[in-house]
């Protein structure tokens, strides 16, 4: 549109300096009637465009609004991810104590740090749900990602909290009733719906048997009000650089974490969460 208007400009500029050279009076009414043509033929093509242009917006706006909006899916998966990190170390040094104040200096600066909170910082509700998602865990429970629709929830607290906090306390057992009775935790009616819970993460340190990554999960599902599966139970996987003793091995742990978390959720789908079918004990 803008070269339309410049060579506007320039036409008559050189138009209206004809009249001023011309001999006559006709000349000038010649050169004249040019310029208001020449003007009147530049206006018809902007509006021309500017008509195209809006026409054009208006049928892309219309195909947009005309587009059908996403089928709903029919099934619901509601899943909670944990905060309850759970240690225990056992042999002749028992108890953690200090234990991990020389790993991620750099993260916490210098604080004492303990097992529970490098678990939280490494392997957060929000890694929880990343790490699944990688895993492909709608998959491993045999649930069709077409028809499913994910609904997270707020992470299981942590047992510690429950001490000095009876209204948590008080939810959180009106909720493990819940999941006791078959019944379903959400407010959901809708007849297709699962539940997939993480009931803790626990760090386990034996002599004998060296460290290890233990995850808990609960599986439920139901046809209309009634379940039709539930799957309970923990798994676990070993350490080797968890906790790290040092900054350069910080990485490393970390990935060895979330790692041992994720294979401990792909063996715990396979022989507890109950879709494979009950596995026999070797």
């Amino acid at each position: 549109m803008k070269k339309y208007t410049t060579t506007a400009c320039t036409a008559v500029a050189l138009c209206l300096a004809g009249p001023a050279l011309a001999q006559d009076e006709a000349a000038a009414e010649a050169a004249t009637d040019a310029v208001e043509a020449l003007v009147e033929a530049v206006e018809t093509v902007e509006a021309v465009e500017e008509t195209e242009v809006a026409e054009a917006a208006a049928e892309a706006i219309a195909e947009r609004v005309a587009e059908p909006a996403a089928e709903p899916k029919p099934c619901e998966l509601h899943v909670w991810p944990t905060e309850n990190y759970l240690g225990i170390k056992m042999g002749l040094l028992s108890g953690f104590g200090v234990v991990g104040v020389l790993a991620d200096q750099s993260a916490n600066k210098g604080k004492v740090t303990t097992i529970k909170d490098l678990m939280r910082e490494y392997l957060g509700p929000e890694v929880q749900i990343q790490e699944l998602e990688k895993l492909g865990y709608l998959e491993k429970l045999k649930l069709s990602p077409d028809e499913y629709e994910v609904i997270f929830h707020e992470p299981t607290p942590w047992n510690e909290d429950l001490k000095d906090n009876p209204e948590l306390k008080a939810e959180t057992k009106a909720l493990n009733k819940k999941i006791k009775n078959g019944e379903r935790i959400t407010d959901s009616t809708n007849p297709c719906y699962a539940e997939l819970i993480t009931t803790h993460i626990f760090y386990h340190k034996a002599m004998m048997y060296g460290s290890n990554l233990f995850t808990g999960w609960v599986f439920n599902k139901y046809d209309g009000d009634k379940r039709v599966l539930n799957g309970k139970g923990q798994v676990k996987n070993p350490l080797e650089h968890f906790p790290p003793k040092e900054e350069s091995m910080v990485d490393t742990a970390k990935e060895e974490l979330r790692t041992a978390y994720s294979l401990d959720f792909a063996e715990w789908a396979e022989k507890k969460s109950g879709v494979y079918g009950k596995k026999k004990r070797r």
